[in-house]
């Protein structure tokens, strides 16, 4: 390897988090940051960009692909072979042709995208990495570093691959809104609908509600810049036809939804897979329904769910469910310096024959004594 292609160390590097202020953008600029580089700056829409390229080696956009694209068009003569460039965005289309000519003249490129909405805990969550050419290491290596440090699940992929994620999203996401405006014009919203779920109906509202919970931005653009926008449309459109076209007829109607089992559970059996799958999400929120205890502790260690339990024994209560996941950080735990890491949110299912209220008030006042946070919030 040649001194001008090795990686500079990242202790002497200087970064860029375009939109780096945004849900994105900052969790980007804290992670960059924990890397050890020596300097991580903010570029915001305003800001000399230009100034920004000459003085930094790496540059991240926590934009969107169409911003990206048009940022590095009009500086493209900035850039220079020191440079890795990254990008968090949800759609690659836009981005392809122009990182490809970029890495042809040897500008490290990767392009990453986090599955999940940015303010949520990454550990886990899906994030495809893409690689876009041969000199994508160093940007890569960057992006994988990043990520890695979040305990995310990283996916490594060419970034032509990446238009199987978009369809994915864009399926969800068209459908998910198509069902909310058929329950809007009906007048029926979520709450009430969920109301009265059987589980099948209970599950959908999932997706629904995660859905109508990312807002308008993401979604969008996803939907907005899909090359094959129109013919996925098409799909759909045929296929609610043919729905329409059996629903007098329940000999036909059950031939509809044969060939819809038949096509997605060949050859692996995977409807079967979901279906159980989905199962233990059901019964999860069963036995959470029947009592809940949720709280929350900001130091999760090896060893503290056995303490958290304890008071939970002592009182002889029968435990229906244990449910835990990430935090979300609030911003006066942020000032206290809480590490975001080890917040966790418990949901503790309690057989109600085994709980009254005096154990439960006994159990809440050890858990607080423990520095725990109760959440009084319904599990529905």
């Amino acid at each position: 390897m040649s001194l001008e292609t090795q990686p500079v160390r990242y202790e002497d590097r200087v970064a860029t988090v375009v939109g780096g202020r945004g849900q994105l953008g900052s969790r980007i600029v804290k992670g960059i940051d924990g890397l050890g580089f020596k300097e991580v700056r903010v570029c915001e829409k305003g800001d000399p960009f230009t100034d920004f390229i000459r003085l930094s080696t790496d540059l991240f956009f926590a934009v969107d692909a169409d911003q990206a694209k048009d940022m590095l068009h009009s500086t493209r003569d900035l850039l220079q072979p020191q440079h890795s460039i990254l990008d968090g965005s949800s759609v690659k289309s836009p981005l392809i042709s122009l990182y490809r000519e970029l890495d042809n003249i040897g500008i490290s490129v990767c392009s990453t995208h986090l599955g999940a909405v940015p303010a949520q805990p990454w550990r886990g969550v899906k994030v495809w990495v893409c690689e876009v050419g041969q000199n994508s290491e160093n940007a890569k290596r960057l992006a994988v570093d990043l990520f890695l440090a979040k305990n995310t699940s990283i996916q490594q992929i060419d970034i032509e691959d990446h238009q199987k994620v978009e369809q994915d999203q864009w399926f969800t996401f068209a459908v998910m809104h198509i069902f909310a405006a058929a329950l809007r014009k009906y007048g029926l919203p979520l709450e009430r609908f969920n109301a009265f779920a059987t589980l099948n109906a209970e599950l959908a509202t999932l997706p629904l509600g995660r859905t109508l919970g990312q807002g308008t931005v993401v979604p969008s653009e996803v939907l907005h810049s899909q090359p094959r926008k129109k013919e996925f449309f098409d799909e759909i459109s045929a296929a609610l036809e043919e729905l329409r076209g059996s629903l007098d007829d329940r000999e036909k109607l059950q031939e509809f939804m044969g060939r819809n089992i038949e096509f997605h559970n060949n050859p692996t059996g995977v409807v079967n897979s979901v279906f159980k799958k989905a199962g233990i999400v059901g019964a999860r929120n069963a036995n959470l329904r029947m009592y809940a205890f949720s709280f929350r502790t900001t130091d999760d260690r090896p060893g503290k769910l056995r303490e958290l339990l304890r008071p939970f024994y002592n009182e002889g209560t029968n435990l229906t469910a244990i449910d835990s996941m990430p935090g979300v950080i609030t911003p006066d735990e942020e000032q206290r310096g809480v590490n975001s890491d080890n917040i966790v949110d418990f949901d503790i299912g309690i057989d109600p024959k085994t709980i009254n209220p005096q154990k439960a008030e006994r159990i809440k006042e050890r858990l607080r004594e423990m520095g725990c946070v109760i959440d009084n919030r319904q599990i529905i």
